[in-house]
């Protein structure tokens, strides 16, 4: 029975890659892909440890000006190359994403993460498509130690959020 839901789990995980290889391959905007709160779950699926792929997101803020927009244009100029390594580019902006930038303990902006084989890893080179291509090539190949994706909030979690919001509790989702 064990056996069985081991082969199963193997089985889904194959055809989710299946999916982001054939996602991939059928793009034709071939864009930076821009998540938020809704989206970032359903696309990376980074919780469940059953991701489509790896992906290399990029958190900003509109804000943040000059820094932002180099690691953006670094990121767009690693598109292809990290899309060769099966690395989809993606980003977000602070101002639709506050409960991403506390699951991920954002603290600064511009942060780049790239979460792969159920890890995460945080960029800490310059704003460069080579710095970013070969980071994400180093982390891919373990030469990194990567930290656990810390788990979507629950929905118990987002409800007292909420709760705390309408009570002038300051929450932050």
């Amino acid at each position: 029975s064990s056996r069985l839901w081991v082969v199963l789990v193997e089985a889904m995980a194959l055809v989710g890659r299946l999916a982001l290889l054939v996602a991939v391959l059928l793009d034709g905007s071939k864009a930076v892909k821009k998540l938020n709160d809704d989206t970032f779950e359903h696309q990376t699926q980074a919780s469940t440890g059953m991701t489509t792929g790896s992906w290399l997101v990029t958190f900003g803020s509109k804000a943040c000006g000059e820094p932002c927009t180099a690691m953006t244009e670094a990121l767009d100029d690693a598109n292809e190359d990290l899309r060769a390594m099966y690395v989809l580019p993606a980003r977000v902006e602070q101002e639709d994403s506050k409960g991403l930038w506390k699951r991920f303990a954002i603290k600064e902006v511009p942060t780049t993460l790239l979460f792969a084989k159920h890890k995460l890893y945080r960029f800490s080179g310059e704003a460069t498509s080579a710095a970013l291509v070969d980071f994400s090539q180093k982390a891919l190949d373990q030469q990194f130690k990567g930290d656990e994706i810390p788990g979507e909030p629950s929905f118990l979690e987002k409800l007292m959020e909420k709760v705390k919001q309408l009570l002038g509790g300051g929450g932050e989702l």
